[in-house]
């Protein structure tokens, strides 16, 4: 693997943030294709706020704030290779980047990519770390099906189902935020076995994207549990990220997204970006939102210096 590209800051600088793509969908069963195409459109539309920074820095309007990046790096580690008629060998390339990355000490950003990507992404944050672990996963949807023909045991609609199984990333410290709609009822038995919680979209709503970030965190990180976070872009309403895998009515605002990650990025240990669809996008309203959310992410972080 050659070096990161980097998109600012020293490349010997203490603190990196590291971008890695996924471009694979060939496990969308039920969903719409198309998330492939992700990782080049959200970098092309992250290139816009990329352009602010200047000598160092650049001015957080809503932190009120100028953010200097003087202890910080961003880098791109690129692409995984891909292989569209082989799912298990692709999955094992996505874990092997994001084991390097992790590795060079980064705090990674991993785009892909339909959700079965969480899967590799999650086992090489759970060898990497040792002790217990948890997950903040944002999404519409529970992505808690163990098997069924369709889908198999790998697909969208398992990661957190498979994560679970990994050993360290205990269900008592997996959270739910945005879920809501309708599923199966062994999903509900499922859950309430194994003491899974839910921050429900309606309750983002009420409590607002902040302390949703907040309770999330609490949860994920009890017993002092690392944190991995997987953030679906079909947690969002419709009406403000037409680009997904699938819809669910009812999802997050922009503010109450933007709210959310602005608490919790500075506490998690990694995480990613999946099912953002530019095939069903409209003028790259949701590719724009997915660079938004990231640079939220890198503007909380440099903030808190880490």
């Amino acid at each position: 693997m050659a070096e990161p590209a980097l998109l600012f800051g020293d490349r010997h600088a203490r603190k990196r943030i590291s971008l890695l793509g996924v471009p694979y969908d060939s496990a969308v069963s039920i969903g719409r294709p198309g998330a492939r195409y992700a990782p080049e459109r959200i970098r092309a539309a992250l290139r816009w706020n990329l352009m602010r920074l200047k000598e160092g820095a650049f001015f957080d309007v809503e932190g009120r704030r100028v953010v200097r990046l003087d202890d910080h790096a961003i880098e791109d580690w690129g692409d995984c290779p891909v292989f569209g008629d082989d799912h298990p060998a692709t999955l094992e390339l996505a874990r092997r980047r994001m084991t390097e990355v992790l590795a060079s000490g980064a705090f990674p950003i991993a785009l892909g990519g339909d959700h079965a990507v969480t899967i590799p992404l999650a086992r090489a944050f759970h060898d990497h770390h040792d002790g217990p672990l948890g997950i903040i996963h944002v999404d519409a949807h529970l992505d808690l099906v163990d098997e069924n023909p369709r889908q198999g045991r790998q697909s969208g609609s398992s990661p957190m189902r498979r994560s679970l199984e990994l050993g360290r990333f205990r269900p008592q410290n997996l959270v739910q935020v945005g879920v809501r709609g309708f599923n199966y009822p062994d999903q509900y038995e499922y859950i309430v076995k194994q003491g899974i919680h839910h921050i429900t979209a309606g309750e983002v709503h009420d409590m607002g994207g902040r302390a949703a970030a907040e309770r999330a965190y609490e949860i994920a990180s009890a017993g002092g549990a690392k944190v991995y976070l997987s953030f679906d872009m079909d947690a969002m309403d419709y009406a403000f990220a037409p680009g997904t895998g699938a819809d669910e009515a009812g999802g997050f605002t922009t503010h109450e997204i933007l709210q959310f990650f602005r608490s919790v990025a500075p506490k998690v240990n990694a995480m990613d970006m999946v099912e953002v669809n530019p095939m069903t996008d409209q003028q790259d309203a949701t590719c724009g939102l997915a660079s938004q959310i990231i640079f939220t992410v890198i503007a909380a972080r440099v903030a808190k210096g880490v």
